[in-house]
């Protein structure tokens, strides 16, 4: 088989924590013939790449300042054409479909009139997303196309905590009932709301978890002042070392994740691979990610979250027989590297 050339942004650099990308790109290396690069501008302009995969292409959208997006933005437009120009092909990962928090409107029109034409692959976490996306984004519909699922990250973090020894490391009664948000925390990740709805519920002895680093310091005194009096509320506004992750999701009974918006979740994979209940709006591709691991491991809900919605899932999540184990034996990292591949030599075979 001859040597397949990939420069990954992101391949294993891992600045937010998520391992998705080391666990797809490592999986894919040990294929034969495959050899993975991180993205810099200078190898996607002078490599001699077979395919480029792009995972957040907007991700410089978030920036504040209009001067330093406008020229991230206008550095990654120029790398990518110059790499196809070279005869890279440029294959794209829709882990979302825009934005989540939109600074510039018009530098965000400019870059979505224009990043979609560098496209020659398009790859979603979902059927769902499949669909939305070249619904949505005219060039999606004429270019090769795949889904191919987030994996699960059972191999990414120290083996889980038994429960009660978590709980008692943690200081929560063996038997209250552990509400857990986890992950990043972002405007649209809607944790203030989460916060404000559990103090409005009534259960004296239900405790809320919040971990995660926050986005900007504004969002943090944000989530300080929603919880402020409240003993029932523990709040851990950092990043979350890897060993320390395992124990908080080992003391939950379910984790709440209630976006404002979303395609996927990362989070909800995490703690499905922790072997944790979720939580999720009715929204993007959460009803398809319920119907693939099961309704005894996702719990949907529609339109806002309510203090009645949040009682609801935890009898849910506590009362309901479930397996030991969440199913996510169709999300080991080799096969979807596979698949990943698959839709590589697609590409590469459409010119």
């Amino acid at each position: 088989m001859p040597s397949l050339r990939v420069l990954a942004w992101p391949a294993f650099d891992n600045k937010t924590g998520n391992p998705y990308n080391r666990l797809l790109y490592s999986a894919m290396e040990q294929e034969e013939g495959v050899v993975v690069d991180e993205f810099t501008p200078r190898r996607a302009i002078q490599g001699t790449y077979d395919i480029i995969h792009v995972h957040w292409p907007d991700d410089f959208l978030s920036f504040e300042p209009w001067w330093r997006a406008s020229a991230y933005v206008a550095g990654e437009l120029a790398a990518l054409f110059a790499a196809r120009r070279r005869g890279s092909r440029v294959v794209w990962t829709g882990h979302d479909l825009g934005p989540h928090e939109s600074h510039h409107p018009r530098l965000e029109r400019a870059f979505w009139s224009t990043f979609p034409k560098l496209v020659d692959g398009f790859i979603s976490l979902s059927r769902d997303g499949l669909a939305t996306a070249r619904r949505t984004i005219d060039r999606l519909r004429d270019v090769p196309g795949a889904v191919v699922r987030h994996g699960h990250y059972r191999d990414a973090y120290p083996p889980p905590h038994e429960r009660d020894d978590a709980r008692a490391n943690l200081g929560l009664h063996r038997d209250a009932p552990v509400l857990l948000f986890a992950g990043r925390i972002r405007p649209y990740k809607n944790v203030p709301h989460l916060v404000g709805i559990f103090r409005q519920w009534g259960e004296s002895d239900a405790r809320l978890l919040v971990v995660g680093e926050p986005s900007t310091r504004t969002l943090r005194e944000s989530i300080k002042m929603a919880a402020q009096r409240d003993s029932r509320i523990r709040l851990d506004l950092r990043f979350i070392p890897d060993d320390l992750m395992p124990r908080y999701l080992a003391a939950s009974d379910l984790v709440v994740l209630p976006y404002d918006h979303i395609l996927h979740s990362g989070s909800a994979l995490l703690a499905l691979s922790f072997d944790r209940p979720v939580l999720v709006p009715d929204r993007g591709a959460m009803s398809e990610l319920r119907r693939h691991v099961g309704a005894h491991w996702v719990r949907t809900y529609e339109e806002t979250l309510t203090p009645k919605r949040l009682q609801e899932a935890i009898d849910w999540a506590v009362h309901t027989d479930r397996a030991e184990h969440a199913p996510l034996d169709q999300l080991e990292w080799p096969v979807l590297a596979r698949e990943t591949l698959d839709l590589y030599r697609e590409v590469l075979s459409d010119e």
